[in-house]
């Protein structure tokens, strides 16, 4: 088993690398990348319009195309600092077929806890912050299941679950869980999918933490997302 396998569990084998120190930074970083990036998106939009308005408007529909490109840059950063620390990302993820049926099977419920979890969230949080309505066009949505879900699933588990477990591995079970899932939830920058996105953050790292392996969190996640998406697609 690597070192990247024994994260989270608080201890260390004799001879084995002492825990590193520090390393907050990085819970911080993926909210500052999202704000920078739809900023920067907002900007261009600003540029070209020449209204405020119009360009939040723009910015908002082109809102999944967005944070593809940002979960990939996540992606990215997560695997060169584990890369650089000597983690093996192919570890990490534990891709096996003769545990692929299981590994579906568990996605399949994590995913089912998943929604169940969103949709009590969203009904408590409905009357503070309101339903709105939804600013994504049709063709954003369609890119949203085709390809956001799956840059989603990848690059948040691999940044998340892996990187930051990996980075933080020092803490206690219950403080790991706590903070990289608020970190999670913060990341995604809405009140209202503050308090799901925490909740999901919280199963999905148990989960990481119980099979050591994150394909069947990203199968979770991952259909999660192409469940919502076909949600919002019907809510038209």
């Amino acid at each position: 088993m690597t070192r990247s396998q024994e994260t989270g569990n608080g201890a260390m084998n004799k001879g084995e690398e002492m825990p590193r120190a520090g390393g907050w930074g990085w819970l911080l970083l993926p909210t500052l990348l999202m704000f920078a990036g739809l900023n920067l998106v907002f900007g261009l939009f600003a540029l070209r319009l020449g209204d405020p308005a119009a360009a939040t408007s723009a910015s908002l529909a082109v809102g999944p195309v967005t944070w593809s490109f940002l979960q990939l840059v996540l992606l990215w950063i997560a695997v060169s600092r584990l890369r650089a620390s000597g983690v093996s990302v192919r570890e990490l993820i534990g891709f096996d077929r003769q545990r692929l049926l299981s590994d579906v099977g568990l996605g399949i419920v994590v995913a089912a806890a998943c929604v169940a979890v969103i949709l009590v969230s969203l009904w408590l949080v409905e009357p503070v912050f309101g339903g709105g309505e939804l600013p994504f066009a049709p063709w954003a949505m369609i890119w949203w299941l085709l390809v956001t879900s799956i840059t989603a699933a990848v690059g948040e588990e691999v940044y998340f679950r892996g990187f930051l477990f990996d980075r933080l591995g020092r803490l206690s079970r219950p403080t790991l869980l706590l903070v990289t899932s608020l970190a999670f939830a913060v990341w995604h920058l809405s009140p209202v999918m503050l308090l799901h996105t925490f909740l999901v953050g919280l199963g999905l790292g148990w989960v990481y933490l119980a099979t050591r392996r994150l394909l069947p969190v990203m199968l979770g996640h991952w259909l999660t997302d192409v469940v919502g998406g076909f949600w919002l697609l019907g809510s038209w």
